[in-house]
């Protein structure tokens, strides 16, 4: 009777075994290293009913050290029929399977569980602005249009920047407080990352005062200086390809590094070179130095000690020589009043830092178009061609903004076409279209010019002359799609 009675309460003690078992849930559904995760299955009755009171025993399908279940026990719940086990991880990231194991031999299994790093990782922490695909965070906007043809600031000229938080494992860790510096213009200083599997913290940057810091003209190498107190980051990004650049690029000589440099035809007693205009900006976080991981333990060992990337503190290089001068902005890290370099030691909870650098540019000024080194230059062919009716002759051209950088292209629309005559046309046109993703010094231009008239005209109203020139269309960035046009010096010749 006492068996009956206890039955009736629990519906255990000889009741019958469950039709059914399933998993129902984890949560939270992507549990990270530390926390504790609720799994949960459902019993029901032959009639699809919930069942109280049924022993469900819970294990591992592969065990794992790492891994706790608890309780290893339980029983479900009436009116839900839930049975439940919490999981905890302690230490390396896992994908775990837990199987569930009811009276009458009725056995479910969860999914794979994956359970992620908790700590953001240096090693996964990047930093760009775009966007140059749709309208998901993402990064390859190197350039922007800041200045107009008198050199006068555009200010306001917006761009979206993305710092990605990824543990070691390259998961998204949602919640994470970055924080944003720049050399110059604007950007909104602080942002979370979101839960959206990849963990992106995503800010606005504009155009602002202060401007970027000039800079003297340097030489590229592929071994920058790296020790306590240098990064290792090069001169320039290889985006802009300093590995081709040469004193006067106008002039396309041999690529010996030398930064390219040019007397400003506009400000007295002004040198500009490309990387006045490189313009700093970092994220910052907290988060584990990146290390290798040689046991798979979890965690970084001193004994033997394995593999770290130490890291100085956080600061904005405004002139790109990869340490810390007086002047530029930073953060203390440890807070004892002043930039520290490397500590020599691994650090599992400090600031972690990435750095993103981009380019203002600015539009050419007629007076950029003369002197020993111009912005503008017809490399072929060296004499203006006659063309045969029907004929068609290849030109190029070197094109730079003031600064010997090339011109940002930021949206598909951004173009160069050849304008002017209509005796002429360029095949095709435009023939310089789209998003760039890299800015050498400077562009290179390569187009066909053609006869426009009819091939089978007769009789054929020639010779006649004609005079053309490139005109490019930029828009000041993806976000600020107000365009300018950009009008070189005329060619000519004739069509016989």
């Amino acid at each position: 009777m006492l068996c009956a009675l206890v039955g009736w309460a629990l519906f255990g003690c000889g009741a019958n075994p469950p039709a059914s078992l399933e998993f129902v849930e984890v949560v939270p559904a992507q549990p990270r290293i530390g926390e504790i995760a609720t799994v949960r299955f459902r019993a029901t009755d032959s009639r699809g009913e919930p069942m109280a009171g049924t022993q469900v025993n819970f294990a591992l399908a592969q065990p794992d050290a790492a891994v706790k279940l608890s309780p290893p026990v339980g029983l479900t719940n009436r009116g839900t029929g839930i049975a439940e086990v919490q999981l905890v991880v302690t230490t390396r990231v896992s994908s775990v399977v837990v199987v569930a194991t009811a009276e009458g031999s009725k056995v479910s299994q969860s999914p794979p569980i994956s359970i992620a790093g908790a700590q953001p990782s240096a090693r996964q922490f990047t930093f760009q602005c775009g966007s140059i695909s749709g309208n998901e965070p993402n990064g390859g906007v190197r350039a922007i249009i800041a200045y107009n043809d008198t050199r006068d600031l555009i200010a306001g000229v917006r761009l979206n920047c993305v710092a990605h938080v990824g543990d070691r494992n390259g998961d998204g860790v949602p919640n994470a407080l970055v924080s944003f510096m720049t050399e110059a213009g604007t950007i909104n200083p602080t942002q979370v990352s979101k839960a959206d599997g990849v963990g992106h913290a995503l800010t606005v940057y504009k155009t602002s005062l202060p401007p970027p810091q000039p800079t003297d003209p340097g030489t590229f190498s592929w071994t920058p200086l790296k020790d306590l107190t240098h990064t290792g980051e090069y001169l320039a990004p290889l985006w802009m390809e300093p590995f081709n650049w040469s004193d006067n690029p106008i002039q396309l000589g041999t690529a010996d590094k030398q930064e390219p440099r040019r007397t400003d035809p506009i400000i007295n007693g002004r040198v500009n070179n490309p990387r006045d205009n490189l313009v700093t900006m970092i994220a910052i976080t907290r988060g584990e130095e990146w290390f290798e991981d040689l046991n798979n333990n979890g965690g970084w060992d001193a004994d033997p000690a394995e593999p770290f990337e130490d890291t100085t503190e956080p600061f904005v290089d405004n002139n790109d020589n990869g340490t810390w001068d007086p002047g530029e902005r930073y953060s203390d890290t440890n807070n004892n009043g002043k930039w520290d370099g490397k500590n020599e030691e691994f650090d599992a909870n400090t600031q972690i830092w990435a750095s993103n650098r981009i380019l203002w540019t600015g539009i050419p000024n007629a007076a950029d178009f003369g002197g020993s080194r111009p912005v503008y230059r017809l490399l072929a062919p060296v004499t203006p061609p006659d063309l045969a009716h029907a004929g068609a002759a290849s030109y190029s051209a070197v094109v730079a903004d003031p600064w010997f950088n090339s011109i940002a292209f930021g949206t598909p629309a951004d173009n160069c076409e050849v304008v002017g005559s209509k005796n002429v046309i360029s095949t095709p046109n435009p023939f310089f279209s789209g998003v760039r993703l890299s800015f050498p010094s400077p562009t290179r231009l390569t187009f066909t010019v053609a006869d426009a008239h009819e091939p089978d005209a007769d009789p054929f109203p020639g010779p006649v002359g004609w005079e053309s020139n490139i005109r490019c269309t930029h828009s000041l960035s993806p976000l600020d799609v107000a365009t300018v046009q950009l009008d070189y010096p005329r060619f000519s010749g004739t069509v016989r």
